[in-house]
């Protein structure tokens, strides 16, 4: 398989960089939500790549912050996982479309991995990918790297329930 153009990149992100803002915005942005996440998501998180073929996958950057860190001064694991639970989720807007995936679903499980610490300062890319997806329940998988040295510091595996309508049947 050959590789894309920076063209196709290009309009790629472009054509889909709005859905995925959206989502992120309706996640941790609304003045009317005031969650502990908000501090994660406040203008922090960059989309930087977006991608719809061969499948579906967004990259994201961030950088660590003091209120993102544990006592040891290092990315916090629960903010690494309610990262990976939204990071990954974003990359349902590329698929959806009425009765399928419309509301990103709720998770089912989210098993993380922590390999490697981030430190205030770094530079840490989130690689999302759709692994699996049907009518009710998908698989998504997530890798976090520090950008300077492209060390992996933590993998996720993130299954999701759809909760959109069932549409009426004639069963």
């Amino acid at each position: 398989m050959g590789t894309k153009s920076d063209h196709t990149i290009s309009r790629e992100l472009s054509e889909y960089r709005p859905q995925i803002q959206v989502f992120l915005d309706n996640t941790a942005r609304r003045p009317d939500y005031q969650g502990w996440e908000t501090n994660l998501f406040a203008s922090n998180i960059q989309i930087i790549s977006v991608s719809k073929e061969p499948s579906p996958n967004v990259v994201f950057s961030f950088t660590v912050q003091e209120s993102m860190t544990n006592r040891l001064g290092t990315l916090h694991g629960g903010a690494t996982a309610t990262l990976f639970d939204n990071l990954t989720t974003a990359v349902l807007p590329l698929v959806a479309k009425e009765g399928f995936w419309m509301r990103m679903g709720v998770s089912r499980n989210l098993n993380v991995t922590y390999l490697k610490p981030a430190i205030v300062g770094d530079i840490v890319l989130v690689e999302c990918d759709i692994m699996g997806i049907g009518k009710k329940i998908c698989t998504l998988r997530g890798v976090m790297r520090r950008q300077s040295d492209n060390a992996i510091l933590a993998t996720a595996e993130h299954h999701k329930v759809s909760i959109d309508p069932v549409p009426d049947s004639n069963l």
